[in-house]
């Protein structure tokens, strides 16, 4: 069913706002939600919010790519139906194949726009309202893109690490106040993320760039429908953790076994480039500083 365009949500359940719930992470997560809280679940396919319809979600078809004023109110008349927000989560997101001198700057802006511009837009709209409540909930995925820049991937990883050090910056500001914000790193889940479709590339090609991405294109074909992760079990730990205590909702969570070594693997490499340069680094100080 879609959201009532004036009706009231009556509810004593939590409300939940979900984006990118039309496939992936996100509709598993508007499902298992939906099972003990009101959910507000948002996608650009009509036809994929029918799974999360079926499930009781209220659905709102909406491109997260469309200007910020008609995308804020559209949320805003969201809220104002549902009366309240009580965990909103992030999950909408793409990833764009091509080298950095490959990718125009509408294509970087649109990815932007989805991965970054609107986790920011949708938190805004939500914030006064969890603000004047002293509490609430959000979610903001990320994933394994945003370690480090990966060729082939330089825009979708760049984004996703611009979205988690907003995400830390936003949860300093808002933890006082109540607010609990929760950064979700992912790992590779077996969802449609890698398929046509949902895997854009750059629509300039650059022919001296094939050698380089071409291992890394095969390596993301080879990885589409094999990838280690349960989208099911990681939305029940989500939906699980959203039920704790605003006191044991953690800052980062991360979620699938590859996540985590691959965090280190890049934690590592730069300590060690920093390290290795430390001479340089000291040697720029003002005299007695």
């Amino acid at each position: 069913m879609t959201l009532p365009t004036s009706a009231p949500i009556a509810s004593t359940r939590p409300v939940w706002l979900v984006s990118g719930a039309s496939s992936g992470i996100g509709l598993e997560v508007a499902i298992q939600a939906a099972k003990t809280a009101t959910v507000v679940a948002i996608g650009r396919d009509q036809h994929g919010l029918e799974a999360a319809a079926n499930a009781g979600c209220r659905t709102v078809q909406l491109d997260l790519r469309a200007s910020a004023d008609h995308v804020s109110s559209v949320i805003t008349h969201v809220i104002e139906t549902a009366g309240r927000v009580d965990v909103l989560v992030n999950a909408a997101g793409y990833i764009l194949e091509g080298a950095v001198e490959e990718t125009s700057d509408a294509e970087l802006e649109d990815i932007f726009t989805t991965n970054v511009f609107a986790p920011v837009r949708l938190a805004r709209a939500v914030l006064p309202h969890m603000r004047r409540s002293g509490t609430g909930v959000i979610f903001n995925v990320a994933g394994i893109g945003g370690f480090s820049g990966s060729p082939n991937a330089g825009a979708y990883c760049s984004s996703k690490a611009a979205l988690a050090t907003l995400t830390e910056a936003l949860q300093r500001e808002t933890s006082p106040l109540g607010i609990r914000v929760c950064l979700v790193q992912l790992g590779h889940f077996k969802t449609a993320f890698l398929k046509a479709g949902h895997r854009l590339h750059t629509a300039h090609r650059i022919a001296d760039y094939d050698p380089v991405l071409e291992p890394l294109r095969k390596a993301f074909n080879g990885l589409n429908g094999h990838q280690p992760g349960d989208p099911v079990k990681a939305a029940k730990v989500l939906v699980h953790i959203a039920s704790l205590g605003a006191d044991s909702i953690p800052t980062l969570l991360a979620l699938g076994s590859d996540v985590i070594a691959a965090e280190l693997s890049a934690h590592e490499a730069k300590r060690q480039l920093f390290l290795a340069h430390e001479t340089w680094a000291n040697s720029t100080d003002l005299e007695g500083a």
